[in-house]
């Protein structure tokens, strides 16, 4: 009976060596595959600046987000934007489409989102492509 329990004790641990490799090996796996999901990096990389702020004119608030072109081709930009005040949040979206550095002023385009006081914490996040 003794033979018969260190055999199964024998069994059971290379069982668990083997389940625990097995886990350990898995758990690796999906890091190789998450690096190689990572999408390319963007032609557009460091063509765009972003100047955002809060602003009083006209005896109105407006939270402004100012983009500019700096490189040789157009851009079209999504916006999204969530402002909160001490009296309330606002929800914006717009579209901006930026001319190429070349053409001046046309590289240069802003989205205003009128808001209840010009102060607060905004949230921006922007979709560029180039066309």
């Amino acid at each position: 009976m003794r033979i018969y329990r260190c055999l199964a004790g024998a069994a059971l641990a290379a069982a668990v060596i083997t389940a625990a490799a097995a886990m350990f090996a898995s758990a690796q796996e999906p890091a190789k595959v998450a690096a190689a999901a990572e999408p390319a990096k963007s032609t557009l990389e460091g063509c765009i600046t972003d100047s955002s702020n809060f602003k009083a004119e006209d005896k109105h608030a407006y939270f402004i987000v100012a983009l500019e072109n700096a490189c040789e081709q157009r851009v079209t930009c999504e916006v999204y934007a969530n402002i909160r005040t001490a009296r309330g949040s606002k929800r914006g979206h717009g579209t901006l489409v930026l001319a190429a550095k070349s053409a001046g002023a046309e590289a240069k385009k802003s989205y205003r989102l009128r808001v209840k006081v010009a102060g607060g914490m905004a949230q921006v996040e922007r979709e560029c492509k180039a066309y």
